[in-house]
């Protein structure tokens, strides 16, 4: 019967389909991360977060003698410093724990910069640390952020430096991650799926003319 032929090729297609989903899925991890060789720098750039694992790499960095200057960049969402004035309030916002637990592994507080604006996008922070390094003149830095995000984040710091600036990719050493399997956890498994919607959204960016 013609029917239960196509049936046949279709449960077939579909058990192959699956099992190439399978083979690929820990590419798909691995294929994220990426890992530059580290060579000395002028600043060490812990983009913005709430996950201080990308803080604990920078000062790890620090303390190996890869730089001498750690800089954050502030994460989205902090409350505006005007609207504690205004209802008299006061409690320590993201980057002041940062600079806190920079200070408790060693960093010297002159040797810790901040932004001093709230970057909301990857691509702004990019924006934003290529200016300031052309300015001071900077000519190598390594970015610390989390593994999964090392590739996209790459992209944009090395289109914004176009060669001017040496940017090194460095995912924390700090955070559980397990690429080979990453679907078996939740926040791999939303690392991993928003990063490569991220992805498309970023080729599509850098095929719009101007961008």
């Amino acid at each position: 019967m013609k029917w239960l032929r196509r049936l046949g090729t279709f449960f077939v297609v579909l058990v192959l389909l699956a099992l190439a989903a399978r083979l690929a899925a820990p590419f798909l991890g691995r294929a994220l991360i990426r890992s530059d060789q580290l060579a000395p720098a002028d600043a060490i750039v812990v983009l913005g977060s709430h996950r201080m694992e990308r803080t604990l790499e920078a000062a790890t960095l620090y303390k190996e003698g890869w730089s001498g200057r750690i800089l954050l960049l502030r994460s989205p969402g902090e409350v505006n410093g005007q609207l504690m004035q205004r209802l008299h309030v006061e409690f320590p916002v993201w980057i002041d724990l940062q600079k806190n637990v920079l200070q408790q592994m060693g960093v010297p507080a002159a040797s810790i910069e901040e932004s001093g604006v709230q970057l909301d996008a990857t691509r702004d922070e990019a924006a934003f640390t290529i200016d300031l390094a052309r300015r001071k003149g900077w000519k190598r830095i390594i970015v610390s952020t989390s593994p999964y995000h090392t590739r996209r984040a790459g992209k944009y710091f090395r289109r914004e430096a176009a060669g001017a600036v040496d940017v090194l990719m460095r995912p924390d050493r700090y955070e559980r991650i397990v690429p080979d399997v990453w679907w078996r956890r939740p926040i791999d498994r939303f690392d991993v799926l928003s990063e490569y919607v991220k992805l498309v959204v970023q080729n599509f960016r850098f095929m719009m003319p101007g961008e």
